[in-house]
């Protein structure tokens, strides 16, 4: 069986990396991966508006891999391997192990685990996390001695690893602890020290964090906050948070509840029948019942947080929260009458039938992006970035760049496509936000400005130019504007949409 998941989880990552490697010709258009990659250049506790786990990961990996979209795919992807294995052994720590397989199967289909998993950022490393802290909860509340200390201590730390991902999974810590009061095992935990120990080693995980929080003004709540005020109100949001499970997981969940029909039903039996299957999928077996609060508190809680107006939801979060939704579904539609080898075929051939769909639409969505000119379809971040680094060559030939300012996270292209020793800063570099390291000499290295223009056809505004242009000017250095213009050829591109960059040097001040 080991065997068999492994190779689930490869078919999984193979699947969508080659979808995406066709469909793609950038990172998101957005700069979240760009943005991400950048504060990975250096392992701070803390960053502008996140914790640093995500940045963290995607630093250590990029040490080892190069930096190429394909291996940014292939990262965003063992990411949702390692969270898919977690389910795996959640199901197997709830004493589920005969649903683990098909509950696996089911969240392959889900749009968190398929195509919105591909963006590596603060929601996506959650994937990965949760379903271990809800696997070493469960284990440290029912297994004895040593192995249950070691599983306390495990629960800390993994605890601590996903508020490093986003603060966010305060929802699944604290659904955690109100599962725990719902059950008379869980009570008795809290009657021993294992619990205590988990938050003794939290705490200290998180306590560089919070020195480093102190010592940076709280930055990355006030950010939470800014989001709040700017965002204000937003009841369309909060609507659409509310109905994430059919927006995320909506082929799981009609696939399973088509397939757990009566094998004597027709068509229009199935049919009729198939609301209450999708609405049993969610009812709890008592008070009590562990899967089904592990499985709603997060989103349950998350919904009391914005009908409260603490915060502002934003759809993107529901990504992590149903990591043991197909589990609750599958305990919830299947009896000891059911053919489980049966259900699990089936599972495995709309699976099968699913990475067909994807295999074959990807090239037909890439075309399709092609034929219609969609700008972050062309946007020519790798040549702009070969371009760009020629011209620095052209013009100091000897002169090494050591750092690239300008728009934030666009400039980032520069280290990523061109070369990744040159240091991305947020602006200029002596006005850094105060959860940037500064960069030590900066005064004395060659440096560049760079403002992404857009395309000729929907050029962008100037604040970024006439911010530089000034900047250059109080530190006496010429402020002339260097145009760059570069566009994306091949057969997937058959129009010719001209971006702008416009970049400015900044030689070094000699003693």
């Amino acid at each position: 069986m080991l065997f068999g998941i492994w190779g689930l989880l490869g078919l999984h990552v193979l699947v969508w990396l080659a979808a995406y490697s066709v469909t793609t010709a950038n990172l998101d258009g957005y700069g979240d991966m760009l943005e991400t990659y950048a504060w990975g250049q250096s392992l701070d506790w803390g960053s502008a508006k996140h914790p640093p786990l995500f940045a963290w990961v995607a630093g250590l990996w990029f040490d080892i891999f190069p930096t190429r979209d394909f291996f940014y795919f292939l990262l965003s992807y063992v990411n949702v391997a390692i969270g898919l294995l977690g389910v795996y052994r959640l199901a197997q720590a709830l004493r589920l192990p005969h649903l683990a397989w098909p509950a696996v199967l089911l969240l392959c289909m889900s749009f968190p685990y398929s195509t919105l998993a591909a963006k590596f950022n603060a929601n996506a490393i959650l994937l990965s996390v949760w379903p271990w802290v809800a696997v070493a909860w469960l284990h440290s509340m029912r297994q004895v001695g040593r192995s249950g200390w070691l599983w306390s201590v495990a629960l800390g730390l993994l605890s601590a690893l996903s508020m490093l991902g986003k603060y966010y999974s305060g929802v699944l810590l604290l659904g955690i602890f109100l599962t725990a009061l719902m059950s008379k095992e869980g009570r008795q935990w809290f009657c021993s020290f294992k619990p205590w120990l988990a938050l003794l080693v939290f705490g200290l995980c998180l306590l560089p964090h919070f020195q480093w929080l102190r010592e940076h003004h709280f930055v990355t709540t006030m950010y939470v906050d800014d989001q709040r005020v700017r965002d204000g109100s937003d009841e369309q949001q909060l609507f659409r948070f509310a109905i994430a499970p059919a927006l995320y997981w909506p082929l799981p969940w009609v696939m399973l509840a088509w397939f757990v029909a009566p094998d004597h039903a027709g068509f229009l039996q199935r049919l009729r029948g198939l609301p209450l299957r999708m609405a049993r999928c969610w009812s709890p077996q008592g008070w009590d019942d562990t899967l089904f609060w592990l499985a709603v508190m997060p989103w349950l809680i998350s919904m009391v947080f914005g009908l409260s107006g603490f915060v502002t939801m934003s759809v993107p979060w529901a990504i992590p929260i149903g990591f043991a939704f197909s589990l609750l579904w599958l305990r919830n539609l299947t009896t000891d009458q059911t053919d489980l080898s049966r259900l699990l075929s089936q599972l495995r051939n709309g699976l099968l039938a699913w990475c067909i769909l994807v295999i074959v639409v990807s090239p037909l969505y890439a075309v399709y992006k092609g034929q219609t000119g969609s700008e972050k379809f062309y946007l020519p971040r790798r040549e702009a970035a070969i371009e760009i680094l020629k011209g620095w060559h052209e013009r100091h030939p000897g002169q090494a760049l050591h750092w690239v300012g300008g728009a934030w996270a666009e400039n980032a292209l520069l280290a990523f496509y061109g070369d990744s020793s040159i240091h991305v800063v947020p602006g200029v570099p002596d006005q850094f936000p105060a959860t940037v390291t500064p960069l030590v000499g900066w005064s004395q290295q060659g440096g560049l400005l760079l403002c992404p223009m857009g395309s000729v056809q929907q050029p962008a505004e100037t604040v970024c130019v006439d911010q530089m242009q000034g900047w250059l000017k109080t530190h006496g250095q010429p402020a002339e504007p260097i145009r760059i213009s570069v566009h994306k050829q091949g057969l997937l591109f058959p129009q010719q949409i001209t971006f702008s960059y416009i970049a400015f040097d900044y030689l070094p001040v000699r003693p």
